[in-house]
């Protein structure tokens, strides 16, 4: 049995490369304590987005400023102060793609699974109905429940 605070997302290979790690109820306590036990920096999107917000924006619009976004992700690993990035919340934007007439979730899968040369290495948290088919399981993490088995797909 592993224990969420022995999870280890230091050994993710190719380290440049979006990871995720897949759990439908994180726990505050142990997601504290993975970022402790890696050293990694927790990250939300909402309120990086919510602080990229202009005052006078009336909508935000983002399906139409996808590439935008994207470079909002790389860059929260380019101001981290660790060497991994826990991104959460990412799942609010995923569900806003989702929605939208004429999608973009296609577009903003493949070109968030072809991220390179990130400066630090980026772990995002999702549940598991958001994560894309086309995924690799190899840079993935997939937990269930506290204090279970996890899923080391990326060995």
């Amino acid at each position: 049995m592993l224990s969420s605070s022995s999870l280890n997302l230091r050994s993710a290979k190719p380290s440049d490369r979006p990871h995720l790690l897949v759990w439908d109820t994180p726990d505050e306590v142990e997601l504290q304590q993975i970022a402790l036990y890696n050293n990694a920096q927790r990250v939300n999107y909402r309120q990086n987005l919510l602080s990229r917000v202009k005052p006078g924006d009336r909508f935000l619009v983002l399906h139409q400023y996808l590439d935008r976004e994207l470079n909002a992700i790389s860059s929260i690993g380019a101001s981290a102060d660790k060497p991994i990035v826990l991104l959460e919340g990412l799942d609010c934007f995923i569900t806003y793609l989702y929605v939208q007439p004429a999608s973009p979730i296609s577009l903003f899968w493949q070109k968030i699974t072809d991220m390179r040369h990130l400066e630090s290495l980026l772990w995002i948290l999702l549940p598991s109905k958001l994560v894309h088919d086309g995924w690799a399981e190899t840079r993935c993490i997939r937990r269930t429940s506290i204090f279970q088995e996890t899923d080391r797909s990326y060995s």
